[in-house]
């Protein structure tokens, strides 16, 4: 079957994409309030687009018409973020910040999920999941009749829990299955991590 946005909806064809762009990583996202609280929410539009320097992005839209999500507020007025790779056993507290709460009301209070002070960084990193990618805000462009705000950040820090952390060569090696990725699929869908196989690059032929 073929189906084109001229003829459905926006919206049908909006869940339409998100169930054939399947598995999507998720971006559980620590920002600051006004008020100095924190903000936390998970959005599947989400991957990395740079390598030099290392540049991420996040899809934010806004809550209704005139108002802006809040992570998306708190990006542009204090360009510091903090991006989490939820894992699997999070997924109750993924989908509990995902509900809207009054601006300036924390997330990580109202769900009991603690914080952990990173060195040198003006915001903390969850506890729980096992990577965290400290950015600051590179560029905020406004795209699409709707005018979603695509968000990129500059990846400035990395951490690891040193578990996930599988030997330290030529490269250093991370074991996924530690991390234990949460993923994104249509509608009500989660995906988990299940069965990693390793492949190898065929060579060209000489």
């Amino acid at each position: 079957m073929i189906f084109s946005p001229a003829g459905l909806s926006t919206d049908v064809f909006y869940h339409l994409l998100n169930q054939a762009i399947i598995p999507r990583p998720i971006a559980w996202v620590i920002t600051r309030n006004p008020n100095q609280t924190y903000n936390l929410a998970p959005f599947s539009y989400f991957n990395g687009v740079a390598s030099e320097p290392p540049i991420i992005m996040i899809s934010v839209g806004w809550k209704d018409d005139s108002t802006r999500k809040d992570t998306w507020v708190n990006i542009d007025e204090r360009e510091d973020f903090v991006v989490h790779i939820p894992p699997a056993e999070m997924a109750e507290l993924v989908l509990g910040s995902s509900q809207a709460l009054p601006f300036g009301v924390s997330e990580t209070d109202h769900l009991k999920i603690k914080t952990a002070v990173v060195e040198g960084e003006k915001l903390p990193r969850l506890v729980g999941p096992k990577a965290a990618l400290f950015c600051k805000k590179h560029k905020i462009i406004e795209v699409g009749e709707d005018r979603q705000g695509l968000i990129l950040g500059e990846v400035k820090k990395l951490w690891m829990d040193d578990a996930a952390v599988k030997n330290q060569g030529e490269k250093i090696l991370i074991d996924p299955q530690i991390i234990n990725p949460l993923s994104r699929l249509g509608g009500n869908e989660y995906s988990l991590l299940g069965k990693v196989s390793s492949l190898r690059r065929s060579k060209p032929p000489i």
